[in-house]
């Protein structure tokens, strides 16, 4: 009998281990979360919640828009290894920002306001990234083969 019960212990402790995936596996996991494509990088440029009046950040790469972010929203930007000239744009001032990506890594950014008329960008941990990617609406893909 003790037998029966220790191993019907067993199948349940596993059965509910599976159900539910471990916060570190929803942080880090690819199972739900899009990873780099072949030869490219994930570059997650994320806004946290803000005002309904909130401006708009605008971002640019190399002097090219790809794109404005509200609050609560997300782009994702598919690159090949390369140095990138990244600039977040205020209502009258800007913050450069100069990154170097690798194939098969995804990395997050965070737009956010910089005093009353700039924005700026910032490195954000994969879990908080991923985790204002999810709580979020995505905006825009850029494809820079």
């Amino acid at each position: 009998m003790m037998k029966f019960l220790g191993a019907a212990l067993l199948a349940l402790s596993l059965s509910a281990c599976q159900s539910s995936p471990s916060p570190w596996y929803q942080a880090y996991g690819t199972n739900s979360f899009p990873v780099a494509k072949d030869g490219m990088a994930a570059l997650y440029i994320v806004r946290d919640a803000a005002p309904a009046d909130a401006p708009n950040i605008l971002v640019s790469m190399s002097r090219h828009p790809v794109g404005g972010l509200t609050g609560s929203t997300w782009m994702r930007l598919d690159l090949p290894p390369n140095p990138y000239d990244l600039r977040a744009f205020g209502s009258s001032e800007s913050t450069q920002l100069i990154i170097t990506v690798v194939p098969g890594e995804t990395r997050f950014l965070l737009a956010q306001p910089k005093g009353t008329t700039d924005a700026e960008l910032t490195w954000l941990s994969q879990e908080e990234g991923r985790e204002l990617v999810r709580k979020g609406t995505q905006v825009g893909t850029y494809y820079n083969p």
